[in-house]
């Protein structure tokens, strides 16, 4: 072979590297996703059984997420997708989950629901923050989003405004608004598999007709109907959040 095909090969294989490099990275950021997202939903069941009070039921929730966490999300401990590669805390984030979720079986084991409650409460946030401060998004960050605005919405559940006070009215308008724009956004972005699920569109189907529905209750200043509506409202982000978050 001349001097000028090994050049020409040379180039060749040099651009299909770095034509296969983005893809690998993408690929391997992929997988920790979806490693992530196996073990925090049966996280998330453990939550949901000790809220009902029923710890025994948690633990085998919390069994699943210590082995999906270990096996298939520790791996990458030492070897982060290039995303992440640059987060000091990245290891630490891992291990926090990992011990977290540990902490939680073995109190769900003791019954002691408060504490297990604890020990999970964060967790879910330092995975949340760790995608944001490396600006990496997934699904479960708009469930996330319109979760919160429900959560800031329900104050409203126990303390309905005056309707003679327009503040506390406007208020009560821009919590609904937000909290519809980002139920909204999470049915327009949500991923294929998840769109066409049918629970996932009955649970959007009707969230965003009972936020519909708060306008004229709000315009007429009827307190029962508000308060029904977020009854509602709560049920579905309950439901979105165990199933989709």
């Amino acid at each position: 072979m001349t001097r000028a095909a090994h050049r020409r090969l040379g180039a060749a294989l040099l651009v299909l590297l770095l034509a296969s490099a983005p893809a690998a990275s993408a690929n391997e950021l992929a997988r920790f996703n979806a490693a992530v997202a196996e073990a925090m939903t049966h996280y998330r069941g453990a939550l949901f059984y000790l809220r009902t009070e029923n710890p025994a039921v948690a633990e085998f929730e919390l069994q699943d997420a210590v082995a999906l966490w270990t096996e298939k999300v520790m791996p990458f401990r030492e070897a982060a997708p290039d995303a992440f590669a640059d987060d000091p805390t990245w290891a630490e984030t891992l291990d926090q989950v990992s011990e977290g979720l540990r902490q939680g079986q073995d109190l769900a084991r003791e019954s002691d629901i408060a504490a297990a409650e604890a020990a999970l409460q964060p967790l879910q946030i330092a995975m949340s923050d760790l995608r944001a401060r490396n600006g990496v998004r997934v699904f479960a960050d708009c469930i996330d989003e319109a979760n919160a605005a429900m959560e800031a919405l329900w104050v409203f559940r126990h303390n309905p405004p005056d309707f003679a006070d327009s503040e506390a009215v406007n208020d009560l308008r821009a919590k609904t608004a937000v909290t519809a724009y980002l139920y909204a956004r999470c049915q327009e972005t949500a991923p294929p598999e998840i769109a066409e699920a049918p629970e996932f569109q009955r649970i959007m189907e009707g969230s965003l007709l009972s936020l519909t529905r708060m306008w004229p209750a709000i315009d007429e200043g009827n307190t029962e109907a508000v308060i029904n509506i977020l009854r509602e409202l709560r049920s579905f982000d309950r439901m979105l959040w165990l199933q989709f978050g």
